[in-house]
């Protein structure tokens, strides 16, 4: 240890020196843009009119060319309009952001997916986006959903409810294309019922009330892909559509051997934050992608994109985007450092924040401390269904035992040397400006106890080996593997750290960093000893995605439950029947979701939350950190003060269509 505590006095000294004391706080007065559902709406609250519409100088060209339509004809009939958080932009500009091309990067800061709706910048409201409007009926069964009259996609193509029947009737009922119903989806267990009543109106019946529709449709279950598609395009790639053999010919040609295949490779909207489509591929999205290259992707402004400012300027103001290939953080940093990237929020960390700061001149950039609403930016997952060694399955679903890792951490350690003591030593738990919290359940054995944690695998009978390693019922030594991916948050600093402390009360853990897709693999296959992820979800999407806390489905995010899961999500057919506690709280969960009365789903939540307290189905460590966010000086509109995570899912609450480059 006395390698990190040299480090965090190295970079403590630099933090005084720079800045001095790093103390931020959400309740401090916080400035966001302004949205208003539509011109009208606009009017009504401010009493001024947009009486013309503008656009960028690169589609003015194209207009005159006759190869545009004229930007009144190119926005819907009711624009977003938006009031940006500093001043009207300027338009212009090639936004430098690093990658992987393939997946989630910080291009999701400029071109985040665009929802039926939207959350709020406050972290919890639910506003209108694609959807003007939505209403509940019949006692929260009916959802009826209201779209924008004249939206249209990227190439121009109309926006309406075919492009959501389409998912709904040719991908989403489609056995093929979704063999697995999607749980948010099927409320009851019964999967919702969907019907066009107009061109820019749909209706959703479910099994049982269902409110908790809106929080699915503001974040990742309401965009492209999860629930609507542009039929248009994607029908070119259908056997309802377009004939079999056609499908299986260019399938063949693109080495894939089913037209199913062939449709999931063009009709990937979701995935890596929608970068995934094939170049011209029509979008809702600020940007589409105009071409790609082993290492790079560059995307354009979307002609047709359906929000303006308050001065009537169609949005976006950026040109392009530029995302490089970057995966390595210590190369990602250096051209930060060399202010060639203009935005960086995904990966940076507050163990980073010195070198930031000390480069913050030469590189031309500011840096932003936002507020992270993880609930805990490493939680620890022993894998209490793990079938491949019974003995050791059975020392984990054993209380003591996970009480006795989680009283071995030295939080506050932690919380000096990897995060400056700027977070918060907690457990797996919701943030406190959720209604569902309580400090108890923060709190939840989270001293730092070594003698109690002894104490405890004494009284389980697991005796020290003549190496001081403790012994398991059946004589062998007690070795645990944690696999883990390291992204986001410092996981594999934390878990180097934690490893050390489980060493001290004579646990064997050895852990391995492994790729995202064999964490996915492993956790399905149910291979997984004790995995580990940040408890997100913490926030907005507590009610609906509890993953940390309630086994919902089968989720590299959560190896803890895997069998339980599959049994929930298999009505039983599959996995392993839970216990009568995690059936309890599954059975909150359910009710959760569909109840009409907010008591109650409080009420409902606390209890899931209490029972992580008493059982620590997750181990937290140290949560709600500050999270800084490089940005560039002449990069504008960026709020100063944000919730950072992906309850928002980052940037999207905030208004990104509006940065801007301010040109001297």
């Amino acid at each position: 240890m006395k390698k990190h505590l040299f480090h965090f006095i190295s970079l403590t000294l630099i933090i005084i020196l720079l800045l001095g004391v790093v103390s931020v706080s959400f309740s401090q007065e916080a400035k966001f843009h302004k949205q208003y559902n539509t011109p009208t709406d606009y009017y009504k609250a401010t009493g001024k009119r947009i009486t013309k519409y503008n656009e960028a100088p690169m589609l003015a060209e194209l207009v005159r060319q006759n190869k545009l339509p004229p930007v009144e004809k190119r926005l819907p009939k009711e624009p977003i309009v938006i009031a940006p958080v500093e001043e009207i932009g300027q338009y212009g500009g090639r936004a430098r952001v690093i990658g992987p091309v393939d997946g989630y990067g910080d291009t999701e800061a400029f071109r985040p997916h665009e929802g039926i709706l939207r959350v709020g910048p406050d972290g919890f409201s639910v506003v209108s986006n694609i959807a003007k409007n939505w209403i509940f009926s019949e006692g929260g069964k009916v959802l009826t959903i209201y779209l924008r009259d004249g939206m249209k996609w990227s190439d121009g193509a109309p926006f309406t409810a075919d492009d959501i029947m389409f998912w709904y009737e040719d991908v989403l009922l489609n056995d093929e294309l979704t063999p697995v119903k999607p749980v948010e989806w099927s409320p009851g267990g019964k999967l919702m019922k969907l019907e066009k009543i107009s061109n820019y109106a749909i209706k959703a019946t479910f099994a049982v009330p269902y409110p908790t529709a809106v929080l699915h449709l503001a974040h990742s279950a309401g965009v492209a892909g999860r629930f609507f598609l542009p039929k248009h395009y994607l029908k070119n790639f259908h056997p309802k559509y377009t004939p079999m053999d056609k499908l299986l010919e260019q399938a063949k040609k693109e080495g894939l051997d089913a037209w199913y295949k062939l449709f999931q490779k063009y009709g990937d909207y979701y995935g890596g934050g929608g970068i995934r489509i094939a170049p011209g591929a029509p979008t809702l999205q600020t940007f589409y992608v105009e071409r790609k290259g082993l290492d790079f992707v560059v995307l354009k402004r979307n002609p047709y994109y359906w929000k303006v400012d308050t001065a009537g300027n169609q949005l976006p103001y950026i040109d392009e985007i530029f995302v490089s290939d970057i995966r390595n953080k210590e190369v990602a940093n250096m051209k930060i450092a060399a202010g060639e990237v203009d935005l960086a929020e995904i990966n940076t960390t507050m163990e980073d924040y010195p070198f930031y700061m000390e480069n913050r001149d030469k590189g031309g950039y500011r840096v932003l401390v936002w507020q992270s609403i993880i609930g805990a930016d490493v939680a620890y997952q022993l894998n209490l269904t793990y079938k491949e060694d019974p003995v050791l399955r059975d020392i984990f679903r054993d209380v003591r035992f996970r009480k006795a890792l989680s009283l071995a951490l030295n939080r506050d350690e932690i919380n000096k040397v990897l995060y400056l003591g700027s977070g918060t030593p907690r457990q797996a738990t919701v943030i406190p400006q959720s209604p569902y919290y309580e400090e108890s359940f923060a709190k939840a054995y989270i001293e730092y106890n070594p003698k109690e944690a002894n104490r405890l695998l004494d009284e389980m009978g697991l005796k020290r080996g003549p190496d001081g390693y403790r012994l398991r019922p059946d004589g062998k030594r007690l070795e645990i593997l944690l696999e883990y991916e390291d992204v986001e948050t410092p996981k594999g600093k934390t878990s180097e750290m934690a490893v050390h402390y489980w060493d001290a009360i004579g646990i064997k853990v050895t852990a391995k960093e492994i790729s995202s897709s064999l964490k996915s693999q492993r956790t399905s296959a149910n291979l997984i000893q004790m995995g580990l992820w940040h408890a997100d979800r913490a926030g907005f999407l507590f009610t609906v995605e509890p993953y940390y806390w309630v086994p919902t489905e089968v989720r590299s995010e959560a190896p803890w439950c895997v069998e339980w899961a599959r049994w929930f999500a298999t009505g039983g057919k599959a996995g392993e029947e839970p216990p009568a506690e995690i059936k309890r709280i599954r059975e909150a969960w359910e009710k959760m979701k569909t109840t009409t009365n907010q008591a109650i789903r409080i009420k409902l939540g606390k209890e899931i939350l209490k029972s992580n307290a008493e059982n620590l189905w997750t181990i937290g460590t140290v949560g709600l950190a500050p999270h800084p966010v490089v940005v560039k000086n002449n990069l504008r509109n960026v709020p100063e003060k944000g919730l950072w995570g992906w309850d928002l899912r980052r940037f999207t609450s905030y208004a990104p269509e509006t940065f801007f480059f301010k040109q001297k």
